[in-house]
């Protein structure tokens, strides 16, 4: 009976240390954020102005690039929309496809809602967030899935954030 007490207490340890162990980050260079803000933020607010002109009942929109990188395609409420870019949009988007890596994934698509633009990687675990109002996020890719006790969220400069499951 002693055996199989000491053996429960030592299982309860165990899954307590697991589930209080600070979790490992994924690591990335702020250089790339820091370097480059100016096409960060042109494509940031680029798909905000779009999100905020165009509102309809989605929560968010997702944006990506079409093929030849000229146009912005955006999917909300089911359906697709395309918007044109002006050159310096185009300069912007080039840029950070260019130099965005996260988990050794390159730039994959842009979540927007009234709040934030998240800067998305193709499995979800990692973003670059940004925040006109400097309002900490707590999700990764969208506000859709946020879960506090379960992502690590660390404010690279004024009005940006890295965020990581």
């Amino acid at each position: 009976m002693i055996a199989i007490s000491i053996a429960l207490l030592a299982m309860a340890l165990i899954l307590v240390y697991l589930f209080t162990i600070p979790k490992q980050t994924i690591s990335y260079e702020k250089s790339m954020l820091i370097d480059n803000l100016g096409s960060f933020e042109t494509a940031a607010e680029t798909c905000m102005e779009l999100y905020n002109n165009n509102k309809d009942d989605s929560d968010g929109w997702l944006f990506n690039l079409d093929a030849d990188m000229n146009n912005l395609v955006c999917y909300n409420s089911g359906s697709q929309s395309r918007y044109p870019l002006t050159q310096e949009q185009k300069q912007a988007f080039t840029t950070v496809r260019a130099v965005f890596r996260l988990d050794h994934l390159g730039f994959a698509n842009l979540f927007v809602n009234e709040n934030f633009a998240s800067f998305g990687i193709e499995n979800g675990r990692a973003s670059l967030i940004y925040s006109p109002s400097n309002q900490k996020p707590n999700f990764v890719n969208s506000p859709k899935h946020s879960d506090n006790n379960r992502i690590f969220v660390e404010q690279v400069t004024d009005k940006w954030f890295y965020a990581c499951k």
